[in-house]
């Protein structure tokens, strides 16, 4: 089953995906594993996305077919973060000018199985919309997304306003998104720019792994 998923999901069949899918629940494979076949197979994609193999359009695709597999009820259990499970709380949306949300979804979805609280503002999010619920929810990280380049500006007056505001050292900041890179993340004042899912969520966790530790010995 794994490989049929991994390949189907690379191919970017969206009805077989689907359908293996639900076989897999239905032989009594783990959601989890499900989850990590539908995660190798999205890395394919995006390897392949690199190399010009696949284009913008197949990205988002590729994107929709994950998200439509993981609104089957067995899988979203796997998503469900608890106090007991709960390694960090992370802020995401795409920056004002941006309706993209697939690449955004991906990365919620990953980081919520990966034990984060995920406050999801969703796309085209102004700048006094992401201080206000920076100053409400009070996240460890704040993710921001961006398809175009002009949305890299957008990016940089959060940061500048966390600057201004003098609480910029308060979060850690990761940016994602098409245009993304280490130029990028240097104009915005990002901690880290990332165009892979699971390099950001990784990125995150050991931001919370240091946190902790750094809690524990101010104690």
């Amino acid at each position: 089953m794994k490989h049929s998923i991994v390949r189907s999901i690379e191919g970017l069949y969206e009805d077989r995906t689907l359908e293996l899918v639900r076989i897999a629940i239905r032989k009594g494979f783990k959601p989890i594993d499900i989850f990590n076949w539908l995660q190798t197979g999205m890395e394919r994609v995006g390897k392949l996305y690199e190399t010009s193999d696949y284009f913008i359009a197949d990205l988002i695709f590729a994107g929709i077919i994950f998200q439509e597999v993981m609104e089957l009820e067995e899988l979203k259990e796997i998503t469900k973060v608890t106090p007991k499970n709960k390694i960090g709380r992370l802020l995401l949306f795409s920056v004002f000018g941006d309706c993209h949300d697939i690449g955004k979804n991906i990365f919620g979805s990953f980081a919520r199985t990966a034990g984060f609280e995920l406050i999801d503002l969703g796309t085209d999010v102004s700048l006094y919309q992401v201080i206000e619920a920076i100053e409400t929810v009070k996240p460890d990280i704040i993710g921001m997304s961006g398809m175009q380049q002009e949305t890299i500006y957008e990016m940089r007056a959060v940061a500048c306003e966390l600057v201004n505001r003098g609480i910029r050292d308060d979060y850690r900041v990761i940016i994602g998104g098409a245009v993304i890179d280490e130029k990028a993340a240097q104009i915005v004042g990002a901690d880290f720019a990332t165009k892979d899912v699971m390099t950001g969520v990784e990125k995150c966790k050991l931001w919370m792994i240091e946190k902790t530790g750094k809690k524990n010995n101010d104690k």
